[in-house]
C-alpha cells in the first residue's frame, strides 16, 4: 500500500509506533517507560515496537497485548527488509508518526521512510552521543527526521556541530519527574538515618554504586580518605554507597580498608525509595563523567540535595543554572575532597544551595511540561511534513 491510499483521517491526529530496541532497562529506557505512561493518560493513540522478551515489554503490557509489537532481534544496522515489513504493516495499519529512541538503528528505519513522505520520523537520543557517524548515506537520510529530541542544551550543540544535516531540527526537552513523588515533604528522612545508625547532626555524603562505576567509587572512597584526615570533619561527617555489592568488588573493600575507613564508610544494600535515599543526604556524588546526563543527579536536586558531580559540557549547564551543587574534576578524589570542604565548612550555603537545586528541578524538569511539550512537537512534526508533501506534489505537477 502506498503512502497516498493511507487514509486521510489517521494524518490529523498523531497515531504513534513508539521504536524501543534496548535490551537493557537503565535511565534512559525508564524515562522512555514513563512518556508512554504519561502519553497513554492523555489520550495518544499509540503502539510500540521493542525486542521480546525484554524487561520493556514486559512493562508494555500491561497495557495489553494490542498495544505491542515485537521482534526477536535488533535490526541490521542498515536497511533491515524483515524489519521493513513489521514497519510497513504499521503504517499500513494507521501509524503516521514514529517516534524512535536511541539513532544506532536509524539505517535500519529512514530509508524505508522514503515510501511514505507523509510519516513523520522523530528521534530521542541520550547523552552518548557517537562521533563516527558522518557518512553521506547517514547524511542523506537524516534529512527524513523531522524532529531530534535531547536532554540538554549542550548535547543539543553538540549533536549540530555532528550532525550539519539536522539543521535546525534539534529540540530541547527535558527529562521529566513527578513531584507529587519527588518532593521533599513527602518523606521523612531520619528513618533511613535510623537504619543505618546515623546521628541526626552527622553530615551524611553518599554515591550509588553501579558496575560500570568502580573506578568512581575508587575515587569516592580516596576523597574520602583524605577529607577524614581532619579530625573536626571526621567527628561529624559519615560517608555512604548505596546500591553496593560485595562480590566482585573485592578491590574496594581492600581499599577501605587500607585506609581504616570501616567505620567511616557504609556499604548498604540497594533501597527500594531512590527520594527517600537521596533526601537523606546532605551531598549526593556522582564523580564520574560517565554518569552524565544521569537522571539521578536531577532527582537529586529535585529532594533538595546539593550535588558535587564530574565537570562536562552537560553537568556545566545544569548545576551552572541551578546553583545547586559543585563541579569536579572527573574521577579527581583530591578535587573531590575539596569541593567536600567547601560544602560542608559552609552549613548556610549548603541549606540555600538545596533550596535553589528544588525551585530549579521544578522549574525545569516538570515531567507534565514534558508530556505537553511532546504532543506539541508531534503534531507540529505532522502538520510540516503534510507541507512538505504538498510543496513537492505541487513542484512535481508544474515540472
Amino acid at each position: 500500500m502506498s503512502d497516498s491510499s493511507i487514509n486521510s483521517e489517521n494524518r490529523d491526529e498523531p497515531k504513534v509506533l513508539f521504536v524501543y530496541l534496548s535490551g537493557s532497562y537503565g535511565d534512559d529506557e525508564q524515562l522512555a517507560l514513563e512518556d508512554i505512561f504519561e502519553l497513554n493518560a492523555q489520550g495518544l493513540n499509540w503502539r510500540a515496537l521493542c525486542l521480546n522478551g525484554t524487561t520493556l515489554h514486559q512493562r508494555f503490557l500491561t497495557f495489553g497485548k494490542s498495544k505491542t509489537v515485537t521482534v526477536d532481534a535488533v535490526p541490521n544496522f542498515f536497511l533491515d527488509r524483515d524489519f521493513r515489513d513489521v514497519l510497513y504493516k504499521e503504517i499500513e495499519n494507521g501509524v503516521n508518526l514514529i517516534h524512535v529512541y536511541g539513532s544506532e538503528h536509524l539505517g535500519s528505519i529512514l530509508p524505508w521512510m522514503l515510501k511514505y513522505p507523509r510519516v513523520s520520523v522523530v528521534v530521542s537520543e541520550g547523552p552518548n552521543v557517537e562521533k563516527n557517524i558522518r557518512h553521506f548515506f547517514q547524511s542523506f537520510f537524516y534529512s527524513r527526521i523531522d524532529s531530534f529530541l535531547v536532554p540538554s542544551s549542550a548535547i543539543k550543540r553538540r549533536i549540530q556541530a555532528m550532525r550539519s544535516s539536522l539543521g535546525g531540527k534539534v529540540r530541547v526537552v527535558h527529562p521529566g519527574l513527578d513531584f507529587n513523588i519527588f518532593n521533599p515533604e513527602h518523606f521523612d528522612f531520619t528513618l533511613l538515618r535510623q537504619k543505618w545508625q546515623i546521628d541526626p547532626n552527622t553530615y551524611l555524603v553518599g554515591m550509588i554504586a553501579g558496575r560500570e562505576y568502580v573506578k568512581a567509587q575508587a575515587a569516592f572512597i580516596k576523597a574520602a580518605a583524605s577529607f577524614l584526615r581532619n579530625e573536626e570533619l571526621a567527628r561529624r561527617t559519615k560517608f555512604v554507597i548505596i546500591g553496593f555489592e560485595s562480590e566482585g568488588n573485592k578491590n574496594l573493600i581492600d581499599l577501605i580498608d587500607q585506609f581504616h575507613l570501616q567505620d567511616q564508610i557504609l556499604l548498604v544494600p540497594e533501597e527500594e525509595s531512590i527520594p527517600k535515599v537521596l533526601g537523606t543526604l546532605d551531598v549526593y556524588v556522582l564523580p564520574s563523567s560517565k554518569a552524565m546526563f544521569g537522571i539521578q543527579a536531577i532527582e537529586s536536586l529535585a529532594m533538595g540535595t546539593p550535588i558535587i558531580c564530574a565537570s562536562s559540557l552537560d553537568s556545566l549547564e545544569w548545576i551552572g543554572n541551578s546553583q545547586g551543587g559543585l563541579l569536579m574534576r572527573s574521577g579527581d578524589s583530591f578535587d573531590l575532597q575539596r569541593k567536600l570542604r567547601m560544602m560542608l565548612e559552609d552549613p548556610e550555603e549548603l541549606k540555600v544551595m538545596g533550596e535553589r537545586a528544588v525551585q530549579y528541578a521544578r522549574e525545569q524538569y516538570d515531567r507534565r511540561t514534558r508530556t505537553d511539550r511532546l504532543l506539541q512537537i508531534y503534531e507540529r512534526s505532522l502538520r510540516r511534513r503534510a507541507l512538505r508533501v504538498k510543496s513537492a506534489k505541487k513542484t512535481t505537477e508544474k515540472v
